[in-house]
């Protein structure tokens, strides 16, 4: 197993202890129940971004907490691997993270994150060494510096 691979297993580690709820609360004035049925359609390591749907925009402010939240962000991350280009902007999940106050979670939540991000980078960097054109780590720098990520320090 690569880096990456390793510090995505971290992620369901450290955030495992946050099981999906039988009924994730929303806004119910943003009518949320498709929504939140599809967050139910299949176990949290196989969902695709269909089926979060609108939850990564929502999330915490409408549609559900800071647990369920956690649940759903180490396949949020993940999914920005595996299929980043079906991704919502990566600027919404490091605004969502600074919303919970993340950096005042557990350390070992925290530094899962941090070693998550880290390997997404080291992956993106070296892509860009074999390819000319890498948006993709350009935005995540970028998503990053808008978030005051790096400016939080090391746990």
């Amino acid at each position: 197993m690569n880096e990456l691979g390793r510090a995505t297993a971290t992620l369901y580690e450290a955030f495992h202890g946050y099981p999906l709820k039988t009924k994730i609360e929303g806004c119910r004035h943003c009518k949320l129940d498709a929504a939140e049925a599809s967050l139910h359609r299949r176990p949290l390591h196989e969902l695709a971004w269909a089926d979060l749907g609108v939850y990564p925009f929502k999330a915490m402010t409408t549609f559900g907490d800071e647990s369920d939240f956690k649940h759903f962000l180490p396949r949020i991350l993940e999914l920005y691997v595996l299929d980043y280009e079906g991704a919502p902007d990566v600027f919404i999940i490091f605004g969502k993270l600074n919303y919970a106050s993340w950096t005042s979670w557990p350390k070992s939540e925290t530094r899962a994150i941090r070693q998550f991000v880290s390997a997404w980078r080291g992956a993106l960097a070296a892509s860009q060494r074999e390819s000319t054109e890498n948006w993709q780590l350009d935005e995540l720098e970028s998503a990053l510096v808008e978030s005051d990520y790096d400016a939080e320090g090391a746990d």
